[in-house]
């Protein structure tokens, strides 16, 4: 930490010195022009232009399997890197291939250049290009058709229909680690503030509500799943009670995700209230199918602890409605 003392020239300007090793570790010299950038908590940031061109970074690759390989990648994409260098002495044909694979499950992310001993990543992705906003809507779209789809797969015993629901979680993915991405860009530089449109208290919660929605993807995949774990179809009368809790769910996570957009308290408070209203009837539902058809009933539990999940996900959702501020549209209905 610098203190300095502020001083008053010409009668009218202050001005205070920059210590001498910070400006020259980051390339400030006289006539080089800086951005100053006052915050809503009352300081002021001081961003040099040099610090933009800085956003790279290298992996020296070793002999990594394609998990730990895309490990390393991801977290270099998500903390925000522009440029993502990836060196070896020589780099062999099949981590090249894991690598265009790797990099097209990133949204904006190309091979650059290459050489045989380096290949290039960039990140061509521009947060004011992926509006936060749209972006969540999307991830819910999708969230919301790929559990639709997992319950009537399950229900009609359709595996065609639960694998495809399973390669639909990349997507989901994707959207995700842009968001991901974007937030931590938005901590590093608050210039982005203005680009995004939100302050970084505004991201961190639809960064959490995309998170959650995730977390719903994830179980249509274990519905999925256990889709292709049955044995023969599931009884009508089960299928039928199983549909009605998925219809509950489903209902209460997209009055959840409205209340988010629109900020609306109202709305938010009702899906709160339900919180306790029909998970008993979710009990009943294992209890009877356990009863009617024993050898579907590991499958049939999992979907419905998938489906208590997946409200207690849409709660969490509604919460972060009633916490998150608002750019001035809270609307109470």
């Amino acid at each position: 930490m610098h203190r300095r003392k502020v001083q008053k020239t010409g009668g009218s300007t202050y001005f205070v010195t920059l210590p001498k090793d910070w400006a020259e570790g980051v390339g400030i010299q006289p006539g080089v022009v800086v951005t100053l950038m006052p915050n809503e908590s009352g300081t002021l940031l001081l961003v040099p232009e040099s610090l933009s061109q800085e956003n790279r970074c290298v992996i020296e690759l070793k002999d990594w399997d394609f998990d730990r390989f895309q490990r390393e990648i991801i977290s270099r994409y998500i903390v925000g890197y522009d440029i993502i260098e990836i060196r070896r002495d020589r780099i062999r044909p099949e981590q090249r291939r894991m690598m265009r694979e790797i990099a097209q499950r990133l949204v904006g992310l190309e091979i650059f250049d290459e050489t045989k001993e380096t290949v290039i990543l960039q990140a061509m992705v521009n947060v004011r290009d992926f509006p936060v906003q749209r972006t969540l809507s999307r991830v819910f779209d999708i969230t919301r058709v790929m559990l639709t789809d997992a319950v009537a797969a399950f229900c009609k015993n359709d595996d065609q229909l639960a694998q495809d629901v399973l390669e639909r979680d990349g997507d989901i993915d994707r959207l995700v680690l842009l968001v991901a991405r974007q937030f931590s860009l938005l901590l590093r530089d608050l210039l982005l503030e203005e680009d995004v449109g939100l302050s970084r208290l505004e991201f961190l919660h639809y960064h959490t509500v995309a998170d959650q929605l995730e977390r719903v993807a994830d179980h249509a995949g274990k519905i999925s799943e256990a889709t292709l774990a049955l044995e023969g179809a599931v009884q009508d009368d089960v299928a039928s009670d199983i549909e009605q809790r998925a219809r509950d769910a489903t209902s209460v996570l997209g009055r959840a995700v409205q209340a988010f957009e629109n900020r609306n308290l109202d709305l938010a408070n009702a899906v709160l209230m339900e919180k306790n209203d029909t998970e008993r009837l979710f009990q009943i539902t294992r209890r009877t199918a356990a009863e009617k058809q024993p050898e579907a009933a590991p499958s049939i539990s999992i979907v419905i602890d998938s489906l208590l999940r997946i409200r207690e996900y849409a709660f969490n959702i509604a919460e972060s409605a009633l916490d998150a501020p608002s750019s001035g549209h809270l609307q109470e209905t």
